[in-house]
C-alpha cells in the first residue's frame, strides 16, 4: 500500500452556493485529517480559488495542484460537475489512488454513477458476481453489491487504486 501524503478533495463546486460549498468541502478536508492515521495534507480547491474567479483560471490553479497530489478524494455529486469530471480522469490518466471519501450514491442513483466512473462499475460488477457465487438470490445480491458501492469510501489506512485496463 502507498503511503499518502497529500489528497486533493474533488466535488462539484460551480453552480452551487459558495458557503454551502465551503461547508462542505471544509467538512470533508476535516474528516479526512481526523480519520486518517497517516499524517496527511489536504489540498482543498475552496481554499484555493477565489469564490467569484473565473473558471478556466481556477481549473489552472487545481490542476497544477492536483498533479502533485498522490491521492484524489470524491465527494458525492462529483459526476454532475465538469471540473470534477476533469478532475477525476486526470488523476486516473496520472494514476493518482482515486477513492469515495462519502457514499458515492446519491439520489441519481447507480446509472449516472458507473456511466461517470467505468471502475465502480467494474467494482459493483465483482461485488455482484461474487454474491451469486455464493448462491444469494438475484435480488438479494443486487441490495448486497449497491449497499457495499454506497459503503466504500475513505479507508483511514490508505488509498486502493483501482485500474483502468485498457480497450473497457
Amino acid at each position: 500500500m502507498n503511503q499518502i501524503n497529500i489528497v486533493y478533495v474533488c466535488g462539484p463546486v460551480t453552480g452551487r452556493k459558495h458557503q454551502e460549498t465551503a461547508s462542505h468541502f471544509l467538512a470533508a478536508e476535516k474528516r479526512i485529517r481526523d480519520d486518517s492515521n497517516k499524517l496527511i495534507e489536504v489540498v482543498n480547491p475552496i481554499r484555493l480559488c477565489k469564490p467569484d474567479a473565473e473558471w478556466h483560471k481556477a481549473m489552472r490553479i487545481c490542476v497544477r495542484w492536483l498533479s502533485m497530489c498522490d491521492g484524489i478524494a470524491l465527494l458525492q455529486g462529483w459526476q454532475r460537475s465538469k471540473n470534477a469530471t476533469l478532475e477525476l480522469k486526470l488523476a486516473q490518466d496520472l494514476r493518482i489512488p482515486v477513492v469515495y471519501v462519502e457514499p458515492p450514491l446519491d439520489y441519481l442513483g447507480l446509472s449516472e454513477l458507473f456511466t461517470a466512473a467505468p471502475e465502480t462499475l467494474r467494482y459493483y460488477n465483482a461485488r455482484l458476481t461474487r454474491f451469486y457465487d455464493e448462491g444469494t438470490e438475484e435480488a438479494l445480491a443486487e441490495k448486497r453489491a449497491t449497499a457495499e458501492l454506497a459503503n466504500r469510501y475513505l479507508d483511514p489506512y490508505g488509498f486502493e487504486y483501482i485500474e483502468i485496463h485498457e480497450g473497457e
